[in-house]
């Protein structure tokens, strides 16, 4: 309680605990796992389960007495202790009653999420909110009417009255723990398009970033903070990786872009300089790089056969991966790298790790559904870092390299965190994107929007063309697949976990669940239950996929210390999958011939290439071009199907399977083109009359943040 004389007056301690002695040692405390202590009514969700609580859970506490003073009852119904408990855990709040301000619904809201990682992440952020509600000049004023309750009158605008004294306390509150005002952005780009990457430069007023706008191919642009124009350099098709203490810029030639938000552009490494000149090469298939703080080394994520490697300095590995490496970072002491480790491509779930130059690594924060971006905190002792365990990353973090986190700034879209400077002021790229699906028929330019919620990937369509198999990431930290018509029928959702390949009798649906090492699954189209194959030690890459028969899959796996291979496997009943190429090798589309002995797949060199199921040598296309994506063979097993990825129009082509003949076959464009840069997927029906084409739509804008420590 808060005196007239502005004296604080703690009444009661309640289920209090000291997390630090004096010592800073972490203490034992009464709140442990599997403990529940508390009043009902008043607990969180993760109490009543007897999980670990922390501040957050008096945010939820907080929501619900706040609900409660704007509507004389609680928000979770139950006759009895049971069905209480039941409805908090489970249910969703009552609705809040019209006459409520929306502004005020949606604070009442977000300190009540369930996961305490989607609620106010401290009550600095809460009385923030509340601070530009009461602020607040415009909307319509709250009067509630008067209600009765056991017999007695309770007078709804007193209860507003008491809710706002409430907020005036928590925003005193919030000054008096917190003094620093939340941090402002000043953007700095303004077209249609998105950026792919961004630094400054030594003097901390230039900023140097590439982008690609209104369509045309991305380049490096330079401009100053104070200014809103940025002049191109002329690097077409380059992509920024970092500039170095002396001015110098690494970047990535002729970068093949990610195929969704997060996904780093792989290039040539050069060097140039940020004033302008020719780029000197210096190496293949290279996805990030860093300066060291000499300007002399750089630190590089590196592709090699498959396998992500961290170099430091270039050709001396750190650490290697079968997944990707991006946000590479070189301390500002250079006694040690940090990253993002993601363990599937073309997905941006993953770790925060660092790495001394004797090849230590430590995971400092892991588990989030995305991850994009990593930096050195100012000081240099800390990381900062955007991410997620569900949706977009949208709330930057700070971490200390012991894993004790902090919530600094949630957006209200997703970002990208591209540098930090010593001063505390940030790059961050703000972004809105989407993953859309549309089907389109041979001789029709018309196209049906099969896109469900805020992304849709398709994962197989039915030989006939009506079935569509696609993953739901929003539904789920595990993502969710799910069945529809392509006539836009109502979609059924089948079951945690990515979706890869529907079996040619289309009963199942080859899935790979996203944990730790990544497992794969059938899940039933009908009844039925799920089926999930045992885990040989693999690590699992993205288009996993059924053979015609039905009763075998194909896979690119890696095994500790090699690349991803193609492997076998019989999953009637389960046996031991076997390996039958070499390494480097990754899968896309229906690849599988239709007499099941040959298999389509991108090999070390970036090529698709024929390769026995046997095994033996694989036969090689030289018309087709490196980072040409499969789509499938023909019925007959005549003629391969492929398209150019990563840019629009789109071009596909037919490849004579004899002659090794290529010849453009048609393009695609989406109906609406803006900002539409990146064709994801296609997958045809079997007499490829029909298809379904993905493609994400991205557009960003960068803005300078300041006043943030």
């Amino acid at each position: 309680m808060v005196t007239r004389d502005g004296r604080a007056k703690i009444l009661d301690f309640g289920i209090a605990k000291v997390s630090q002695g004096a010592d800073g040692q972490e203490l034992s405390t009464l709140t442990h796992e599997g403990s529940v202590l508390g009043t009902l009514g008043h607990m969180s969700p993760e109490q009543m389960r007897g999980l670990p609580s922390d501040h957050r859970s008096d945010i939820f506490s907080f929501g619900l007495l706040l609900y409660k003073m704007l509507t004389g009852r609680s928000p979770f119904a139950g006759k009895t202790a049971i069905e209480i408990v039941s409805a908090m855990l489970r249910d969703e709040p009552q609705e809040l009653p019209a006459e409520v301000p929306p502004a005020l619904r949606q604070i009442v809201s977000h300190c009540l999420e369930k996961n305490p990682e989607n609620r106010f992440q401290s009550a600095r952020d809460l009385a923030f909110a509340l601070q530009t509600l009461s602020g607040s000049t415009t909307g319509s004023r709250f009067v509630a009417p008067a209600v009765r309750k056991k017999g007695r009158l309770v007078a709804w605008p007193a209860v507003a009255a008491l809710a706002l004294a409430c907020a005036a306390a928590g925003i005193w509150l919030g000054k008096m723990l917190f003094q620093q005002a939340p941090p402002s952005f000043t953007r700095l780009t303004f077209q249609r398009g998105f950026v792919t990457g961004a630094r400054f430069a030594p003097d901390g007023r230039t900023v140097a970033y590439s982008a690609t706008w209104d369509g045309a191919p991305s380049d490096v642009y330079l401009g100053r903070i104070e200014s809103p124009d940025a002049r191109p350099l002329g690097l077409t098709g380059a992509h920024l990786f970092a500039i170095s203490s002396k001015g110098e810029m690494a970047i990535g030639l002729d970068a093949i872009l990610g195929a969704v938000p997060g996904i780093p552009p792989r290039g040539t490494l050069a060097r140039a300089p940020l004033s302008g000149g020719a780029p000197r090469v210096l190496l293949a298939d290279v996805e990030d790089a860093d300066w060291d703080p000499a300007g002399a080394e750089l630190a590089v994520a590196h592709v090699v056969n498959g396998v992500a490697r961290l170099e430091y300095p270039a050709g001396k590995v750190l650490y290697e991966t079968a997944g990707y490496i991006d946000s590479v970072r070189v301390s500002p002491a250079g006694d040690r790298i940090a990253f993002a480790e993601h363990p599937l491509r073309n997905d941006d779930r993953g770790s925060v790790a660092v790495v001394d130059l004797h090849g230590r690594k430590t995971t400092v924060s892991s588990g989030w559904e995305t991850l994009d971006g990593v930096a050195w905190a100012p000081g240099g002792k800390d990381l900062w870092f955007v991410g997620s365990t569900q949706g977009y990353a949208d709330t930057l973090w700070a971490t200390t390299l012991s894993g004790h986190r902090r919530a600094l700034m949630r957006a209200p879209t997703g970002c990208f965190l591209r540098d930090v400077r010593s001063d505390g002021r940030a790059l961050v790229d703000s972004y809105i994107s989407r993953n859309e699906i549309v089907w389109q028929q041979d001789g029709d330019s018309r196209q049906r929007s099969l896109t469900w919620l805020t992304d849709s990937f398709p994962n197989d369509l039915s030989p006939d063309g009506k079935t569509l198999v696609f993953t739901e990431p929003a539904l789920s930290s595990n993502y969710a697949v799910c069945l529809r018509k392509t006539d836009g029928s109502a979609v059924v959702r089948l079951g945690d976990g990515e979706g890869e390949s529907l079996s040619a009798d289309g009963k199942w649906v080859l899935t790979t669940l996203l944990t730790s090492p990544p497992q794969l699954l059938l899940i039933p189209t009908g009844a039925g239950e799920t089926v999930r194959l045992p885990q040989a030690g693999l690590s699992y890459q993205r288009f996993a996929q059924w053979f015609p028969d039905s009763r075998r899959i194909l896979f690119a796996a890696g095994e500790a210390g090699r690349g991803p291979r193609l492997w076998v496997q019989n999953v009637w009943p389960p046996d031991r999958p076997r390996a039958f190429t070499g390494e480097g090798m990754s899968l896309r589309g229906n690849s599988v011939s239709p007499d099941g002995r040959m298999v389509a797949a991108t090999g070390p060199g970036g090529r698709v290439a024929l390769y026995p199921v046997d095994g033996g040598q694989p036969r090689t296309f030289p018309a087709i071009e490196p980072g040409e994506q499969f789509i499938r063979w023909s019925a007959d097993g005549r003629q391969l199907f492929l398209y150019t990825a990563y840019r629009m129009p789109a071009t596909l082509y037919k490849v004579d399977a004899a002659s090794g003949l290529k010849q453009k076959w048609r393009e695609f464009t989406p109906s609406d083109p803006a900002g539409a840069t990146t064709l994801y997927a296609v997958f045809l029906s079997a007499d490829t009359k029909a298809g379904v084409y993905s493609f994400q739509r991205t557009e960003s804008s960068l803005k300078l943040m300041e006043g943030l420590h």
